[in-house]
């Protein structure tokens, strides 16, 4: 008999099944029908949740970046100063691939299918603008904090951005952080920069002419 679940945990359930097959099989060849054997549902039980194969994709894209997404909501109720919570974000997500029992290897798939995928392509890159949005915020604090130095908050969030994919990609393939290196040094250079103050002024004032 099928234990009594709630629809969240039902739900839940499922996804986690879904991630298993896709990361094992491909998003092409998995099949609902795989899905419900690996969750030891029917296969009815699963369409009761999910309306599709890409329908299950989808909702395991949203998340895998609502886990890490709360770090920043957090950081946006955060009062303290922004240098202060960018610090503290570094360090949550070195914490959380650090962390992680097994490889986000979901995330190198759902990047790969959304190649080939207008629709899954276009839920991604929202959840990417999102993410970017929110850490522009954080930046455009500091900013006008007087503790970051003046740019374009978006075009830095992106970057940051990209460290964090490509924090994902490694993990992905067995490539973990070295959380207290990364602390240590990593983080401590993004804040204060690769340039010697003075090498940084010549630098910008050549850049910006």
């Amino acid at each position: 008999m099928t234990k009594h679940l709630s629809e969240a945990e039902r739900r839940s359930q499922i996804l986690r099944a879904a991630r298993a097959v896709f990361i094992e099989k491909g998003f092409l060849a998995a099949r609902v029908e795989d899905v419900a054997k690996r969750a030891s549902l029917s296969k009815g039980a699963v369409y009761f949740y999910f309306s599709s194969k890409r329908d299950l994709f989808l909702a395991l894209v949203q998340e895998e970046h609502e886990a890490t997404y709360s770090f920043l909501e957090e950081a946006d109720q955060d009062g303290r100063p922004a240098a202060v919570k960018l610090l503290d974000l570094g360090q949550k997500y070195l914490d959380y691939f650090a962390g992680l029992k097994s490889p986000p290897r979901f995330f190198l798939m759902m990047c790969e299918q959304g190649i080939r995928d207008d629709e899954i392509r276009e839920e991604v890159q929202a959840v990417h603008a999102r993410f970017v949005d929110a850490a522009a915020r954080i930046l455009a604090q500091g900013m006008a904090e007087g503790s970051f130095r003046e740019s374009d908050p978006h075009a830095i969030a992106q970057m940051l951005k990209a460290l964090i994919d490509g924090m994902a990609g490694q993990s992905a393939v067995g490539l973990r952080p070295d959380k207290e290196s990364l602390i240590t040094h990593g983080i401590q250079m993004i804040l204060h920069g690769i340039l010697a103050p003075e090498t940084a002024a010549a630098v910008d004032a050549d850049v910006l002419g």
